[in-house]
């Protein structure tokens, strides 16, 4: 006769060991996913950076030749690049630049985001089109600009000279070269701003605007009191990743002016790669190069923290 299975019972010390071995291998894969990220950021990342601190604290002439011992200096490239009227002078332009740039980018992105939003027909080929500048690799659409900005045979030129007007040395006329950058790095990051923005006003809730109509309320009611609030996060990113963006510019400067004419173009990462990879100052350029990340960590500390502040209002008003 056969004998009906008995249930196997689970002991209190069983359970915890299961628990235990689960635990520890949720935690060992979550470990082997996030390794290579670590490894990349390790060598891309934190070498790179202890290496320009080490480098920002010796005297490093590359021109000298290898024999030449790299000597500690303490603090002396940092003051060097505090007194340095080069360096504040790229400081400034990269500053000026950044305010100008980001704003209209921030103003003409929000706005085609909203009404994109509203479109009732084709919103996905206007965000593929509109995704295309930032698809194209920055160095051969600097190219394309410097030969749109061309003085003899550019589409600028030709285009006023078309309607009358004479034409301009967007490049090599001091007054007008640092705008037509910014043109163009308006141009090639507002999609940015537009693209995050779309998505930021499709995740908003449904509900407090179903009743701010059921209330009448105006659409500038709604705008100021509802979506604005609502979207401060997302704009709050975006604003920051730009306002550090901008401040590295680079690739336009290098595929258009080179920092001319003379130095109105020159900003501070362009100072940064002149200084270090043309005159071999590495120690100079490293010691700039942290004090200007010192700033941007600093400026997005501030935002940052006054944007958590605010949600923690909302949150206990809430």
């Amino acid at each position: 006769m056969k004998l009906p299975a008995l249930p196997i019972r689970r002991t209190e010390s069983t359970e915890k060991k299961t628990k235990a071995r689960k635990a520890m291998s949720d935690s060992l894969y979550g470990g082997l996913l996030v390794t290579p990220a670590m490894i990349v950021l390790l060598f891309f990342g934190i070498f790179p950076l202890l290496y320009a601190i080490n480098l920002a604290f010796r005297h490093v002439d590359l021109t000298a030749g290898p024999a030449v011992p790299w000597d500690f200096v303490g603090l002396d490239n940092f003051r060097y690049a505090l007194n340095s009227k080069i360096f504040w002078d790229a400081t400034g332009r990269t500053l000026y630049f950044a305010v100008i740039s980001v704003s209209l980018q921030m103003v003409l992105g929000i706005s085609l985001a909203f009404l994109i939003n509203q479109a009732k027909w084709f919103k996905g080929v206007i965000r593929a089109l509109i995704l295309l500048p930032l698809a194209s690799a920055p160095a051969a659409v600097g190219m394309i600009w410097r030969y749109l900005y061309d003085s003899e045979f550019g589409v600028y030129n030709a285009f006023l000279q078309a309607l009358g007007f004479a034409p301009l040395n967007w490049l090599g006329d001091s007054s007008i070269a640092l705008a037509s950058i910014i043109i163009f790095d308006v141009w090639q990051w507002t999609p940015f701003v537009t693209l995050i923005t779309i998505a930021g006003l499709q995740s908003l809730p449904k509900e407090p605007f179903e009743a701010a109509a059921l209330d009448g309320a105006s659409g500038l009611m709604v705008l100021r009191r509802l979506t604005f609030p609502l979207l401060s996060p997302v704009l709050t990113l975006i604003f920051i990743l730009r306002s550090i963006d901008a401040a590295r510019l680079y690739d336009p400067i290098a595929t258009t002016t080179r920092g001319g004419p003379g130095s109105v173009t020159e900003t501070v990462t362009y100072l940064l790669y002149r200084l270090g990879l043309k005159q071999f100052r590495i120690d100079q350029a490293s010691a700039m190069a942290l004090i200007i990340l010192f700033a941007l960590v600093v400026f997005s500390g501030i935002v940052l923290r006054r944007l958590m502040r605010q949600q923690a209002e909302r949150a206990r008003s809430d």
